[in-house]
C-alpha cells in the first residue's frame, strides 16, 4: 500500500437525499425530531476514484456539476463540542 493524495475537487457523479437517520453504529449524527435530510452522492475525483459523501444541499444539483470539499458541522458531542464531518458542496457556493 501507498499514500495517494487525492483531488477535493470533482464532479458529481449521482446524488439521492437521506430522508431518515441511518442505522446507527454507525451513524452517531442526530435522531429523532433532531435530524435534519441530507444530500448523499458520488463524486468523481479527477476521474480517479468515485468518492461516496455527504452533500451540503439536497436540490438544485445536477449531474456533471462541479464540486469541491469543505468541512460542515456534524453534531455537538456529549462534552458540548462540534464535531465536524467532510462533505462536497458546487464549487462556487458558501
Amino acid at each position: 500500500m501507498a499514500t495517494h493524495l487525492l483531488s477535493r475537487r470533482g464532479r458529481l457523479w449521482a446524488w439521492t437525499t437521506q430522508e431518515f437517520p441511518p442505522p446507527a453504529p454507525p451513524y452517531a449524527g442526530p435522531t429523532g425530531a433532531a435530524f435534519v435530510p441530507f444530500g448523499v452522492g458520488y463524486v468523481a475525483l479527477a476521474d480517479e476514484v468515485r468518492v461516496e459523501a455527504r452533500l451540503t444541499k439536497t436540490t438544485g444539483l445536477k449531474v456533471g456539476m462541479d464540486m469541491e470539499l469543505v468541512l460542515v458541522p456534524f453534531r455537538t458531542d456529549g462534552d458540548g463540542n462540534e464535531v465536524m464531518t467532510f462533505a462536497f458542496r458546487p464549487v462556487g457556493e458558501a
